[in-house]
């Protein structure tokens, strides 16, 4: 076999194929592979060097959410 001859999947096919074995869970898998997927990037982060980075950066995109949902309601709903 020359190795000219492998074919890989594209990364939009395994993508498709990883969503669609998703949505086929049942409602618990999917949480315990969410809280897994979480878990993991928290190990991630807690061994990282650039830790405090991560963490400070995470910390400033929870604000600007908070912000942008303080937006949004004082614009279609009046003052929060």
């Amino acid at each position: 076999m020359n190795i000219y001859d492998l074919k890989f999947p594209s990364d939009a096919d395994v993508t498709g194929e990883e969503a669609a074995r998703f949505r086929q869970s049942s409602p618990a898998e999917r949480l315990r592979a969410i809280r897994s997927a979480l878990a993991a990037g928290a190990v991630l982060i807690a061994r990282s060097p650039k830790r405090e980075f991560i963490e400070a950066y995470r910390q400033r995109q929870e604000e600007l959410g908070r912000e942008a949902i303080t937006r949004f309601v004082v614009r279609h709903a009046g003052t929060p």
